[in-house]
C-alpha cells in the first residue's frame, strides 16, 4: 500500500519541470521535505513492488534514468 505522501512523491518525481529549482520549491511546499530527503524517498519507492503496480510507466522511466546515471558514473 502506498501512502498519500508516497503518491505525491511519485507524482512530483515523474513530473516534467523546466527548471530543477521549481521542483525543489514544489517539494518543499507540498511535502515539507528537503530535496535530498525527497530523492532518497523516491529511490526507496522505485524499489517498491507497490509503487510499480500503481505507477508502472513512471517507475520504469525513473528506474531507467537512475540506471543511466549509475552507468555514466561508473564509466567516468
Amino acid at each position: 500500500m502506498l501512502s498519500v505522501r508516497d503518491h505525491m512523491t511519485l507524482r512530483l518525481a515523474s513530473a516534467h519541470y523546466r527548471y530543477p529549482a521549481r521542483r525543489e520549491a514544489d517539494v518543499h511546499e507540498q511535502l515539507s521535505m528537503s530535496p535530498t530527503l525527497f530523492w532518497r524517498h523516491v529511490h526507496v519507492l522505485l524499489d517498491s513492488p507497490a509503487a510499480l503496480a500503481v505507477y508502472p510507466r513512471e517507475v520504469n522511466r525513473l528506474r531507467r534514468l537512475r540506471e543511466q546515471r549509475r552507468d555514466a558514473r561508473r564509466a567516468a
